[in-house]
């Protein structure tokens, strides 16, 4: 569904250290140009782009697509990296339980809006029925409300050092499998390094239009 796909790989990304997912990648690909304006309405219509620039937003898309891919690869490896480690569990347990705690303030439950959210990617992630706008609204709210905390809780020095000692070794894990593992991990590496590199001349390209 259109609506989710955005919002989803947002909260995907904003939950990472959360559920322990995803640690090796937490930048994950942000769009790269606005959503289609509805028709009518006497919206504007966007500027059409310049051949160079549609040329720069394909290899964006086509990176972005490859990061991905990569992303999902990784996943699994880290996956049983964590199923063959208690030490890492744990370690991924603490922080978990540390930054809900920290997210839980002013009456917010951090716990219980994850799983708000969760319910709702599952309940239209794979299915015909459409969310009504209120559904949407309430989705998007939800996740901007969480991501906010999320964010300021990774600014706590204690949080972050927990984060980095976590991340450092489920890399050495995912290294020590074999060479799978490493070339995920320089492939994840250079992909965002390209990745990173492609929006900051998309960024500079737009703005001398």
């Amino acid at each position: 569904m259109y609506f989710l796909k955005t919002p989803l790989r947002q909260t995907l990304t904003a939950i990472a250290f959360m559920t322990g997912v995803s640690v090796m990648s937490q930048v994950q690909a942000q769009p790269t140009a606005p959503a289609p304006a509805p028709h009518g309405g006497g919206m504007q219509q966007m500027p059409k782009m310049t051949p160079e620039q549609q040329s720069m937003m394909m290899e964006l898309q086509k990176t972005q697509q490859q990061l991905q891919q990569t992303q999902k690869e990784l996943q699994k490896v880290q996956q049983q990296v964590y199923k063959d480690s208690p030490e890492l569990q744990k370690q991924r347990d603490a922080l978990q339980a540390k930054v809900s705690e920290k997210m839980s303030q002013g009456g917010y439950d951090a716990d219980k809006e994850l799983k708000k959210m969760n319910e709702m990617v599952d309940k239209y992630q794979n299915s015909k029925e459409k969310p009504t706008q209120a559904e949407i609204q309430s989705f998007q709210a939800s996740q901007k409300e969480f991501q906010a905390r999320q964010q300021k809780v990774f600014q706590d020095p204690d949080i972050r050092k927990m984060a980095e000692d976590l991340q450092k070794n489920v890399k050495a894990k995912i290294e020590a499998t074999g060479p799978k593992g490493k070339s995920l991990i320089v492939r994840l590496e250079n992909q965002m390094k390209k990745l990173q590199d492609l929006r900051q001349k998309a960024m500079t390209m737009m703005r001398n239009r």
